[in-house]
């Protein structure tokens, strides 16, 4: 079978692919959760030693492999990221190489990442005629979008002096060997919101004598609606769900509960929208409780932030993949209100994370579904594309 854009892979890449599947099946088949990725960091750094590179260090955060790429000759320094980590939930892809801990599977395309970074990195390791240096950044826990905020609080663009940072995605709404790219806003920020109403039980013969906190929460969440109809600009974008609520027994049919608990997720782009939803949730949960009688507890956890690809970044990767691969392997793209915590880098220093489409007739299931399964096909395409956004970038910089 022919490779997909063969006649546009760099060289070399195409020798790369068999063991690049292999890689990649092993890591689909053994997935680890949030830092716990000790058996993924043994294979990357073996990978790694394999193609030379010397300068890895696991040690800056748990479940995390920094490793480091020199060129031929002085210059600037830039960074690819890519994830590992995989999600608690079982894997259905029904694949041979299917995940063999229960409870686990990479249904959003990690183990993809990992791989095509690591056949770049032997790409660069072996062609390194650039200028600067190139860090290889093998980050833990996205999922739980902790992973970034830890290798930037422990100091990582500091201590390898990371000017730019690059990375990319799996995704399934776009045809496979197709990379998506979005100036600006891509992704939405992502917050937690858990509220908890308190009244006073009762018979529910006799409501006039208890304080119940059901009817509080439609009220809440009638209300929250209207931040999004009447309170955000309608050329922006911004949504609030309440994703659960619970309260009592279903068979205590006659009994007005006491306590309820609620909670919902709130995605924004823009940092003024995200206060704006902040401010109006704690007024608007707080104000109908009040006047109901009840007392609440509301806690807001803002987890992620909106990802805003540098503009300048953005369009140098779009113009040198479009000449790589052709106008019509390159697309520009909508954002969306899933989230990254590639988010955390790029509110210290510019860059940019791009879209890799894989959907054909065979992977056409979205992120985080079970039977999701990343498309080895996609490899040598992801490889040749972050390998070569990396050197043009790099001697772009250094042309200045």
């Amino acid at each position: 079978m022919a490779l997909l854009l063969q006649d546009r892979l760099l060289p070399g890449v195409a020798e790369l692919v068999p063991e690049l599947e292999e890689i990649r099946h092993d890591i689909h088949a053994h997935p680890e959760l949030g830092f716990e990725t000790e058996r993924t960091v043994g294979l990357i750094c073996d990978y790694h030693r394999k193609s030379g590179i010397v300068e890895i260090d696991t040690e800056l955060v748990k479940g995390c492999v920094i490793a480091v790429i020199e060129g031929s000759r002085p210059g600037h320094t830039i960074a690819i990221r890519a994830d590992m980590d995989a999600l608690p939930m079982n894997d259905g892809c029904g694949k041979p190489w299917a995940s063999t801990v229960a409870g686990r599977g990479h249904c959003c395309g990690h183990d993809g990442h990992t791989t095509w970074l690591l056949g770049a990195a032997r790409w660069l390791a072996a062609h390194n005629d650039f200028p600067g240096r190139i860090v290889l950044v093998h980050q833990a826990a996205e999922e739980a979008g902790t992973g970034a905020k830890a290798l930037v609080e422990a100091g990582l663009i500091e201590k390898y002096g990371i000017e730019e940072i690059y990375g990319g995605h799996t995704e399934p709404n776009l045809p496979k060997g197709v990379i998506g790219f979005k100036p600006g806003p891509l992704q939405a920020a992502s917050d937690s919101v858990y509220i908890t109403l308190r009244g006073k039980g009762t018979h529910g013969g006799r409501p006039h004598l208890g304080v119940d906190p059901i009817p509080v929460a439609a009220q809440i969440v009638t209300a929250l609606q209207t931040i999004v109809s009447r309170k955000v600009d309608p050329i922006e974008s911004a949504v609030v769900s309440i994703c659960s609520i619970n309260c009592g027994n279903f068979k205590a049919n006659n009994v007005v509960q006491s306590e309820l608990t609620m909670s919902g997720t709130v995605r924004t782009f823009l940092p003024e929208i995200r206060d704006l939803a902040e401010e109006n949730i704690r007024a608007m949960v707080t104000g109908i409780a009040t006047a109901n009688g009840c007392t609440v507890e509301l806690v807001y956890d803002r987890m992620i932030g909106s990802v805003i690809n540098g503009e300048e970044q953005t369009i140098a990767a779009h113009e040198v993949t479009k000449a790589l691969l052709g106008e019509d392997n390159v697309r520009i793209i909508r954002p969306f209100m899933s989230s990254e915590d590639f988010s955390e880098y790029l509110n210290r220093i510019p860059g940019a994370i791009i879209r890799v489409g894989i959907r054909d007739e065979e992977h056409q299931v979205s992120l985080h579904n079970q039977q999701m399964d990343f498309n080895d096909e996609v490899l040598p395409v992801a490889v040749s594309v972050v390998a070569n956004m990396a050197v043009r970038r790099l001697e772009a910089l250094a042309a200045r």
